[in-house]
């Protein structure tokens, strides 16, 4: 069957996944040996922690930060090699489960963008982040899914809970924790989804962001949402919740406001100063850098606008 064939878009029941048996099936839909699998499912070697400041990309520690500094930084899991080809294939494999249409990350084909885009037209707007999604997580949510919803047996699914988890919940830094925390906790998702519905609301999810929005957005449905997500083990950031009306909302860095979407003015005022920078500028190499970075932000501007 060609590749292209073989990566549309599935039910949970159709994963090569569901009702998998034996180490073998596994080890072959991984494309590794069974002895490969077995020697890393033994392993507990498989990390090395690393700290990621929280606004400078480019900026890491290979120790621990001082208590002063520690706030501005977050632990990050990196996986061995070998491990991380693995869980990119998991990863693979579970994106390929045909999302809901109010899921947008981790979905391949679906942006931040989209995600805002969603809610124009509507006038209340209320804005949720769950607090230690990945950590909260945990191995048995992981196994949860695959025993349950997926049907594994309880070899198989011992299996890849080893290999997807790490201190009992799922790692910042591996590749597939993004879709796990999404399918670990799909009962939870399965119940926002009819709240909102049942109060006639549209809402989206993109990562630990949850956006929900109409004409009204009555506190009791957040109440009930609250109450859902508590029940399941997470809990709800009370510094970022914010309930707007008839005022736009910045949703996942895009401004929703009535029936049109729009760039920040922090990034409409930088794009002006790259311009300004480009027009002063006296060096090729420099001119060049800098019509790129212009370039990509207006290619951003008109993906938001939709012009």
């Amino acid at each position: 069957m060609p590749a292209r064939l073989r990566a549309m878009p599935y039910t949970l029941r159709d994963s090569p996944f569901f009702r998998m048996r034996r180490r073998k099936d596994l080890a072959k839909l991984l494309h590794v040996s069974e002895a490969a699998l077995s020697a890393i499912s033994l392993r507990n070697d498989l990390y090395v922690r690393c700290w990621k400041h929280k606004k400078d990309k480019n900026k890491w520690l290979d120790t621990e930060p001082s208590a002063d500094i520690a706030h501005l930084y977050r632990p990050i899991d990196i996986p061995d090699a070998g491990l991380k080809a693995i869980q990119s294939r998991i990863a693979s494999l579970l994106g390929r489960i045909t999302p809901p249409d109010w899921l947008f990350s981790p979905v391949k084909g679906r942006s931040y963008v989209d995600n805002a885009d969603r809610h124009r037209g509507s006038r209340a707007f209320w804005l949720l982040d769950i607090a230690d999604y990945f950590p909260s997580c945990t191995a048995n949510s992981v196994a949860h899914f695959f025993r349950c919803k997926l049907e594994c047996s309880p070899d198989v699914t011992a299996i890849l809970v080893h290999l997807t988890t790490w201190h009992r919940c799922l790692p910042q830094g591996s590749p597939c924790s993004p879709i796990l925390a999404y399918f670990s906790k799909l009962d939870m998702w399965q119940e926002v989804e009819q709240l909102v519905s049942m109060a006639d609301l549209k809402h989206s999810v993109y990562a630990d962001d949850i956006t929900i929005s109409g004409p009204i957005v009555p506190k009791k449905v957040i109440w009930e949402i609250k109450q859902a997500v508590h029940k399941h083990g997470l809990e709800i950031k009370a510094d970022k919740e914010l309930s707007l009306i008839d005022s736009p909302a910045t949703i996942t860095g895009v401004i929703v406001d009535g029936d049109q979407t729009k760039l920040p003015n922090k990034q409409l005022k930088r794009l002006f100063e790259l311009r300004g920078e480009r027009h002063r500028a006296k060096s090729t190499v420099l001119k060049r850098l800098l019509d790129g970075q212009i370039a990509g932000r207006v290619a951003q501007r008109r993906q938001v606008e939709r012009v």
